[in-house]
């Protein structure tokens, strides 16, 4: 990303004239838009449910906490519910504390944690959302980003690293 290569050339002294960027693709045969309903289906997403999805791992450098805490400041009554893909096939220490914080602010039974998706699948999950949000502390390249962009999710993200070039404000 812009971000990188700027990093690279001034806090290690790179040659700017050796470091290129090469913007981020997808494969936009496997992530495209799917009708909603469809792709509800298919997830498990109810018709009615306004759905927020967050795809990573579950890591301190991903800002799964600050989304926890974000979405307990909406309203109980508004049928929101979100979406944790990601992380291992074994709870992860840190995917456990993520749960305990749900629980300890009061949103468990409006998260679910669904665990690693095989990506021939994560298109579904994409179309089913209403939005994608990638809260990280860092993100070199927000590939998360690119992929929901590519379904027509739009995608709330933190103004870090690589999101920067691939999430325009008030366009995406």
């Amino acid at each position: 990303s812009n971000h990188e290569r700027e990093s690279l050339i001034h806090i290690y002294g790179a040659d700017p004239q050796k470091v290129a960027v090469i913007p981020c693709g997808v494969d936009t045969q496997m992530f495209s838009p799917i009708g909603k309903d469809i792709a509800r289906q298919k997830v498990g997403v109810g018709p009615n449910s306004q759905t927020i999805l967050f795809v990573g791992r579950i890591t301190p450098l991903k800002g799964v906490d600050l989304l926890l805490h974000s979405m307990a400041q909406l309203e109980e009554d508004n049928n929101v519910q979100l979406l944790l893909v990601g992380g291992n096939a074994r709870r992860s220490r840190q995917e456990h504390l993520m749960y305990l914080l749900a629980l300890q602010i009061g949103i468990s039974h409006r998260v679910r944690f669904l665990g690693p998706i095989p990506q021939n699948v994560l298109p579904y999950y994409y179309n089913a959302a209403d939005v994608c949000v990638v809260p990280s502390y860092y993100e070199s390249f927000g590939l998360v980003a690119l992929e929901a962009l590519a379904c027509g999710t739009p995608v709330i993200a933190a103004r870090v690293g690589g999101l920067q070039s691939i999430v325009q404000d008030g366009r995406t």
